[in-house]
């Protein structure tokens, strides 16, 4: 099981629905905001996970390609 992102955190960038994530970041990445950090298939349909703010990848909570749910934690950012 995932953990769940924390939604008051700001840093913590959630899995906004269900589906196969693949991350297009590493940890020590730096990211703009609005830049796509990870991409969500499901139901045929694929689309971008972005950052809300810039940043330093600090974290990758699902670093490989795999299932997540909703809300799941992503990646955190400093």
């Amino acid at each position: 099981m995932l953990q769940k992102a924390d939604a008051r955190d700001p840093r913590h960038v959630a899995v906004p629905f269900a589906g196969f994530v693949h991350a297009l970041v590493a940890e020590g990445d730096v990211v703009a905001a609005g830049q796509p950090v990870a991409t969500i298939e499901a139901m045929k349909m694929e689309a971008a996970v972005t950052a809300p703010m810039a940043g330093t990848v600090a974290r990758l909570a699902i670093a490989g390609p795999q299932n997540a749910e909703g809300g799941d934690l992503l990646l955190v950012l400093e």
